[in-house]
Order: C-alpha cells, then sequence, then structure tokens
C-alpha cells in the first residue's frame, strides 16, 4: 500500500512547534518560510512542495501573503493555524486600515511616526512628510529609505521599555500590523499609556478555509481529512 501523502506546514510565525507537536503521527513536511534563519523544529523540511501533498496547514506570519500566494493550490484543503487579534481597550486611540498606503494617508501632516511594519514598508512610508522611525528585529546594513531611521532591537519587549522608546524619539503616531498575540503587544500598551494614536493594519484576507486557533483544533481538523 503506497504512503499517505504528507500534509504541507507552511511555517514561520511561533505557533510552529506547537502545530507539529499536534500533528504527531501524521505525515509532514515543513516549508520555512523565512529562509534567513534556522529552522528551529525537528522535522522534514524541504525547499519545494511535494507533488502529493494532501493538505496545507499555514502557520506563517500573519501578513506573509507572498508564501500563501506562491503554495497555497486550489482544490487542495487548507487551513490557517491563527491568533487572536489585538481589540481596543478603554483609553486606546486606534484608526484601523487595510494597506501601508491608507496608514500613511491616515498620519497628521509632519508628525513623527515610530512603525512596526516590517523593512519592506520603508518606501510607502517614506513618503510622509514627517519623521519616520522603522522598527528592525535583526541589525543590518541596508541604507534606510529617505525620511526613515531604522530603529534596532530584538524581543522580548516590555511596556516600560517600550514607553522609554517612543519618549526618546518623541513619537507623535505609532504605526503596527495586527498579529495578534503577547509578543508585539507591549508597544500598543506604551502608546495608551502616552496619549498617543496607533495606526493598525488589519491582516489581509486568507484563503478559504478554517481558521485553528489552539492545538486541539488542529488535531481536530487533521482529522478529518
Amino acid at each position: 500500500m503506497s504512503p499517505v501523502p504528507p500534509i504541507l506546514v507552511l511555517a514561520g510565525a511561533r505557533e510552529t512547534a506547537g502545530t507539529l507537536q499536534a500533528l504527531a503521527g501524521h505525515r509532514v513536511c515543513v516549508l520555512w518560510a523565512d529562509e534567513s534563519t534556522p529552522v528551529p523544529v525537528e522535522a522534514e523540511v524541504v525547499q519545494n512542495a511535494p507533488d502529493d501533498v494532501r493538505a496545507i496547514l499555514d502557520v506563517t506570519h500573519a501578513f506573509d501573503t507572498q508564501t500563501r500566494h506562491r503554495w497555497v493550490k486550489p482544490g487542495l484543503p487548507y487551513a490557517r493555524v491563527a491568533r487572536a487579534l489585538w481589540k481596543p481597550e478603554p483609553g486606546d486611540q486606534w484608526t484601523t486600515v487595510s494597506s501601508i498606503e491608507q496608514a500613511v494617508a491616515a498620519l497628521p501632516s509632519g508628525t513623527r511616526v515610530f512603525a512596526a511594519t516590517g523593512q519592506g514598508s520603508g518606501p510607502i512610508l517614506a513618503k510622509h512628510d514627517g519623521p519616520v522611525f522603522l522598527r528592525q528585529l535583526s541589525t543590518h546594513d541596508l541604507p534606510a529609505p529617505p525620511n526613515c531611521t531604522y530603529v534596532f532591537g530584538a524581543g522580548p519587549f516590555d511596556v516600560e521599555g517600550e514607553v522609554e522608546v517612543l519618549r526618546e524619539l518623541s513619537i507623535d503616531v505609532v504605526i503596527a500590523r495586527n498579529v495578534g498575540g503577547p509578543d508585539s503587544y507591549p508597544k500598543l500598551a506604551a502608546a495608551r499609556a502616552l496619549g498617543l494614536p496607533v495606526v493598525l493594519l488589519r491582516p489581509p484576507p486568507l484563503p478559504d478555509g478554517p481558521v485553528l486557533m489552539s492545538p486541539e483544533d488542529v488535531r481536530r481538523w487533521v482529522k478529518g481529512l
């Protein structure tokens, strides 16, 4: 009897390890979305999707549309492992938008902006008519776009440290992507503490398929394949 085709896991988010544990006993291959970092899991890692994949489980970054566009195929079962998105609390001043272009358009003229929207957003952020400080989680020597300054720093972040950063840079507005979870949330709590407005990007639309919020959801989904 021929082996059961594998499940292709599009990996990269911090939920990857827990997801693979939930898939124990099933044939899995992992395509690691971030080629610049080592794969922190014990699994069969592939560079290309096998021809006989039976389903795709998406555990990439919430805004990684490039990986989804490349590897999600019509006709294959698809599911997304996600975390609960952030919701505003009393004192928050959030404006929610759908793109980095809309985020820049929402900025008051001349404001000093702290952005945590990824290096690729730099050329669009550079169109703002005030200084932009763009967070980078790893150090590099790449030149910043005009009007932008890179702010290097790796987590874990805490509210006190984020308050200090925003104060030192005399920030007027924060731009962030709504990725959910606790790791990136302190900058939003810091903005609330300082009374700063936030422009928050909502995640891009997903392919059709269930959204799994826990390892138990993953186990139920794979049983139904």
